[in-house]
């Protein structure tokens, strides 16, 4: 293994098994055991936050990484192409209906936000079936003006909320991880590892798909089919991601590009330090939202927006000056 990785590897695991000891109310060892209040702040909440931030984190890396390899835009985010925006719109309806149902042991609200961004999926792919062109620019394009679509509806059927219920859709907006128990991660663990293999055993064709069109169909690769399904397989994390956590923005855009600063061409590189450093990342970003200003805990969203604001802003000026 690359002493990088192993290093990285490390300070992970030690950032994962060390976090869940610090907050408000402190943990030591000899309560862990015992069936007292402590024990069970530990064991369920701040380890399956802790776990949650790691999986949603490394795969809105991921996501991101593999966008920006198929859309040739560095600029490319799980964010920017309507499948978030879907989500969160099934979501904030769930919350105006007051939706208690639950299916296989699992919130409607969560199913309702999944519904949302196979909604947007189905109206890209409408679209580019529709104009008969499935090229960069019609995928692309066409979850902008969702991006747009989605986030006016949210605005809509907020204003038509009563106040508690304004509460809460701004707070689930501003994206989160609550959970209680491991019920939620008993059903993304899965998903998550099949995620990962299944991006690392296409990684030659993804890094083919970056050079171009007429570079993948040299190589055999039906590029624009590979692209659809890998689209179609991406949003689908995508949009159960953003049912359980919220709109978590610019993880998808941080890690990935300074994956690329980091290794060029090396995409094996940029793989293992994608979902590593994406985890990392937002379960650390967690950490500082629910100790920051103790008790008081500031939404995850608002710290990945306030650094990958000016990130963004980086590299589209870097993106301008480097296209002249």
């Amino acid at each position: 293994m690359n002493k990088k990785y192993l290093l990285l590897l490390i300070i992970g695991l030690a950032m994962v098994m060390l976090l869940p000891f610090i907050g408000i109310i402190k943990i030591n060892l000899a309560s862990l055991f015992e069936n007292s209040n402590s024990s069970f702040i530990f064991w369920q909440i701040r380890i399956p936050r802790t776990l949650l931030g790691f999986i949603a984190g490394s795969s809105l890396a991921l996501a991101g990484l593999i966008f920006q390899n198929i859309f040739k835009n560095s600029l490319a985010t799980p964010y920017t192409l309507g499948i978030s925006s879907g989500a969160s719109a099934g979501i904030v309806l769930g919350i105006k209906l007051n939706l208690s149902m639950t299916f296989l042991g699992l919130s409607g609200l969560y199913i309702l936000g999944f519904a949302g961004a196979l909604i947007s999926i189905g109206v890209i792919l409408g679209i580019a079936r529709i104009v008969k062109s499935y090229s960069i620019y019609t995928l692309l394009m066409s979850g902008v003006a969702l991006n747009f679509l989605f986030s006016s509806l949210i605005v809509l059927i907020q204003y038509l909320f009563d106040f508690t219920q304004t509460i809460s859709i701004l707070r689930w907006l501003m994206g989160g991880m609550t959970p209680i128990g491991y019920r939620e991660l008993l059903f993304l663990f899965p998903l998550y590892i099949f995620f990962i293999l299944g991006t690392y055993f296409l990684k030659n064709e993804l890094l083919i798909a970056s050079a171009g069109e007429e570079f993948a169909y040299s190589k055999g690769l039906d590029i624009r089919k590979f692209r659809i399904i890998i689209f179609v397989a991406v949003s689908f994390m995508i949009g159960i991601l953003v049912s359980f956590v919220g709109p978590i923005g610019f993880i998808g855009l941080i890690v990935p590009h300074t994956a690329r600063l980091l290794f060029k061409r090396d995409f094996k590189s940029m793989l293992g330090f994608t979902i590593i450093s994406g985890g990392l990342l937002l379960t650390l970003t967690d950490f500082l939202a629910r100790t920051l200003i103790p008790p008081a805990e500031i939404p995850v969203g608002i710290i990945t927006s306030l650094m990958g604001a000016p990130f963004f802003l980086f590299v589209l000026i870097t993106n301008l000056r480097k296209n002249g």
